[in-house]
């Protein structure tokens, strides 16, 4: 009898996770981001620069020093930025190649920088919240 109730629950739990994943995974695939889009770029936790990306006609790279022998070079195209070269040893922010919207940014600990992109609409939003 308890084996029976046990069963029920675990099965009820596993359906409430699955049907969660599932909704995430919707979330994630039909995420769009808003057509005027900035990269900011942190360096230390202070803005060294922002991007319009929406504006690039051609590729844009540079490189940023940290100032204690680390840099990070980043490209950026229309839509799109990543860090293509970095002298960090563990190389996780190359690895991650492009960012495309504000659910992930690229973030070198080593180095201290940090790349994320806003959706400039739902930043002025927040802004008016705020106020």
């Amino acid at each position: 009898m308890i084996m029976k109730h046990l069963n029920k629950i675990i099965i009820g739990i596993l359906g409430l996770i699955i049907l969660l994943s599932l909704v995430a995974i919707l979330f994630i695939t039909n995420y769009k981001p808003s057509p005027t889009q900035k990269a900011i770029i942190k360096l230390g936790g202070e803005v060294i620069d922002t991007i319009d990306l929406t504006t690039i006609t051609t590729p844009i790279t540079f490189t940023v020093d940290n100032g204690h022998g680390g840099f990070n070079t980043i490209q950026a195209e229309k839509g799109k930025i990543a860090i293509i070269e970095a002298n960090c040893p563990d190389q996780l922010c190359v690895d991650l190649g492009y960012i495309t919207n504000s659910l992930l940014p690229t973030v070198c600990l080593p180095n201290g920088l940090v790349i994320e992109i806003q959706d400039h609409t739902s930043s002025e939003n927040l802004d008016i919240i705020a106020e």
